[in-house]
């Protein structure tokens, strides 16, 4: 007890600091986004190699199995549309509309790539932020 009488106790009180909230700063977006093509991009090659569309994901200290959900859409006759998606949003591109007509689909993983440097130089800066305020709850 010699050790502990050195010290002062007292019973105040020690505020638990409050929440934090993550500030979304544009480059925050371009990152979030550019990782969410990147993942399908890489469901893209599997498609294109024939493989299952599966990803795996923590939960917890495990690790799981789940479905994806895809950007694109296979028509009857071969052609592939997609559209970029922001927080389930699908995001209007340079004011034109938000589908993109890619063509076969060994021609996606370019497209993205293509979306991708667009991110990068900014060029849709305005509708992530649009896609982001509209994801928002109100």
């Amino acid at each position: 007890m010699a050790h502990l009488d050195r010290l002062t106790i007292t019973n105040r009180i020690i505020q638990a600091p409050g929440a934090r909230h993550k500030v979304e700063t544009a480059e925050y977006r371009r990152k979030k986004l550019i990782a969410n093509i990147e993942e399908q991009t890489e469901l893209a090659l599997l498609a294109l190699e024939g493989k299952p569309l599966q990803l795996q994901r923590k939960r917890g200290h495990t690790t799981v199995r789940v479905r994806p959900r895809l950007w694109w859409h296979q028509d009857a006759d071969g052609t592939v549309l997609t559209q970029i998606r922001y927080n389930k949003i699908a995001m209007n591109l340079a004011g034109r509309g938000a589908t993109i007509e890619v063509g076969p689909m060994k021609k996606l993983p370019s497209v993205y790539r293509t979306v991708v440097k667009a991110i990068e130089a900014g060029e849709l800066d305005a509708a992530i932020e649009n896609a982001a305020r509209k994801s928002r709850p109100s």
